[in-house]
């Protein structure tokens, strides 16, 4: 199983220099194999190992939410991968997260969403906002050591000054584990 898709590569190869191009990946098929398994070779902990973890033990991170515009609670939510997932943004004491898709409510504290997300490429960029480094294409300094994050959507979020360092210091940290 390909965890990242080539266009996930590209992206993070242009943010990110020194990425490494891919990882090895064996696969045996024996039908005499009664014992099934799966073992996994790595130098350090990186957010794709523990992606193939959280796969292997079935603990497959999905955000689940319903759609914004929709004010009536049915109880029916909507099971979203994180790798699609642009932000998340806290307005009016509700979290919102923005999708390719369409924007979706859901039902975490913006804290529960950071610790959840902080290896699949989420950081917090302001008191209200966590964004999904991989799919900035663009950052762009402005004035007062602000920095904005273009998606490849065409939406943008501010980094407060306040978080920048801890955004840089988050992306060296994703450079060295990726």
């Amino acid at each position: 199983m390909i965890l990242q898709d080539t266009w996930n590569m590209l992206r993070i190869s242009l943010l990110m220099p020194d990425y490494k191009k891919g990882m090895k990946l064996n696969l045996f098929e024996d039908k005499n194999n009664v014992d099934e398994h799966v073992d996994v070779y790595f130098s350090n902990m990186r957010p794709q190992i523990k992606q193939i973890i959280d796969i292997v033990k079935s603990d497959r991170l999905s955000l689940s939410g319903r759609p914004a515009d929709e004010d009536i609670d049915d109880g029916e939510e909507i099971l979203i991968d994180p790798k699609e997932v642009y932000y998340l943004d806290y307005v009016d004491r509700k979290l919102f997260m923005y999708t390719g898709n369409g924007v979706y409510r859901i039902m975490k504290t913006l804290a529960e969403c950071e610790e959840l997300l902080c290896n699949y490429g989420f950081v917090r960029v302001s008191k209200s906002n966590l964004i999904n480094i991989f799919k900035i294409k663009q950052l762009k300094p402005d004035l007062n050591m602000k920095v904005y994050a273009y998606f490849d959507n065409g939406e943008r979020i501010c980094v407060n000054r306040s978080y920048k360092k801890e955004f840089d210091q988050y992306l060296q940290k994703m450079r060295r584990m990726v």
